[in-house]
């Protein structure tokens, strides 16, 4: 019963932003990953630590526990078409810093963004 409680809660929070996911045609398709962290970036440039809005600040820090905890920990950004490039170089910027590798940049499935 406590495994299924516990899924029920992983559904519930939902760590993803509303943006507008880049596509890609050669994407290389990743099983999904409870444990991984989730960068967001909106539109207008704004960062989020698994789905909550949070400062660049706020946002080296985590990298910064993650490289210390966890350094091969999967790290998954989710950024609109739209942002702004450079804000993207920040974060892969920071994670090269705190040399975090396992890095991806989440793009639009069919399947995965139906609803």
């Amino acid at each position: 019963m406590s495994p299924l409680i516990d899924c029920v809660f992983l559904l519930l929070k939902s760590r993803d932003i509303p943006v507008n996911l880049p596509t890609s045609e050669a994407a290389v398709k990743l099983k999904p990953d409870d444990k991984q962290a989730i960068v967001g970036l909106d539109s207008e440039g704004n960062f989020y630590w698994d789905g909550q809005p949070c400062t660049a600040n706020f946002l080296h820090e985590q990298l910064r526990e993650v490289c210390i905890a966890t350094p091969d920990r999967r790290i998954r950004i989710d950024m609109d078409r739209d942002t702004p490039f450079g804000r993207c170089v920040e974060v892969m910027d920071a994670c090269q810093f705190y040399n975090l590798n396992n890095i991806g940049i989440r793009t639009y499935d069919e399947h995965y963004n139906e609803n």
